[in-house]
């Protein structure tokens, strides 16, 4: 037991001598002096240089800068008025449209194809009017998704009014 300790003992010790030398001779070594940069700063001197970090204004399009752009804040009493509006709007158009319409086209047309008709006129009729309250006075005429809402919803008024035209 003791020979097989000596003998691990005897064969490591070169091991760890060798490796502390490497950790020396690395500690050792300087860095070439011919590779380093030899360029002297005269601190004397002041050189005036531009200023490339300041912010400088760029005049975009109005579409490009999303910055600029103008936020909606409403308020409940805003929000209470528009909404007052709105159903106010679609109250009326529909005693106009759906009630008081369809007794006229009635008189021409069959009852589904009247009916039809009444409902779609009552729907590009209200789209149009939340356009007016929401987009133009409540000013989200300039969002995208209310824009992209409303059109699609104008374009599958239109559909259904032809649809309702067509059909008998």
């Amino acid at each position: 037991m003791f020979k097989n300790f000596v003998i691990a003992a005897l064969l490591i010790l070169p091991l760890v001598a060798f490796a502390q030398g490497k950790k020396n001779s690395l500690k050792n070594i300087k860095p070439d002096s011919s590779k380093m940069n030899t360029v002297q700063i005269d601190t004397g001197r002041i050189i005036n240089q531009i200023d490339t970090s300041g912010k400088q204004l760029i005049k975009t399009d109005s579409l490009i800068n999303a910055n600029g752009k103008e936020t909606v804040r409403f308020t409940n009493l805003n929000l209470f008025i528009y909404i007052t509006i709105s159903a106010a709007g679609f109250i009326f158009f529909f005693f106009l449209f759906v009630k008081t319409l369809f007794r006229t086209f009635h008189k021409t047309k069959s009852t589904r194809q009247s009916l039809l008709l009444s409902w779609n006129l009552f729907f590009i009729v209200s789209v149009i009017w939340v356009f007016i309250i929401w987009g133009i006075v409540a000013g989200l005429w300039s969002s995208a998704a209310f824009m992209t809402i409303l059109i699609f919803l104008f374009i599958m008024s239109l559909i259904m009014s032809i649809i309702a035209l067509k059909s008998k």
